[in-house]
């Protein structure tokens, strides 16, 4: 059975951070989010925005490596969820994907509890 709290934290990549800058400050925000968890069993799903340009300027297979050696180095950080903005997202904006990232953690905590604390795949439409 899970223990643990199942939280989303939402990090929007500033405009001024370059590609060649990117490895760095996520380490540092990662690093961030994984020192809020309060225990080893706190699962939790980050929802990153990154401009366009950025992403570009890596190359898919070089954020990738970014993304799961950030991942593999914070053991409660569960995934990344990665989407690419052509401008800035804003205030409202932020608000909107926190409250979507929150429903999604609810559907996922009443599937869990409903399989008795255990995480499986998804079944049905979802």
């Amino acid at each position: 059975m899970i223990q643990g709290q199942f939280r989303s934290s939402i990090l929007q990549v500033p405009a001024e951070v370059t590609p060649l800058k990117f490895r760095g400050y996520l380490r540092k925000e990662i690093e961030t989010v994984q020192a809020t968890a309060q225990n080893e069993e706190d699962i939790i799903v980050v929802r990153l925005f990154v401009l366009e340009k950025v992403l570009f300027g890596l190359g898919p297979k070089k954020v990738d490596s970014i993304l799961q050696g950030v991942v593999g180095k914070c053991p409660n950080i569960q995934r990344i969820e990665l989407e690419a903005l052509v401008r800035p997202l804003t205030l409202d904006e932020m608000q909107e994907a926190a409250d979507e990232a929150q429903e999604t953690l609810q559907a996922l905590s009443h599937r869990v509890m409903a399989s008795g604390g255990k995480l499986g795949p998804a079944t049905g439409g979802n």
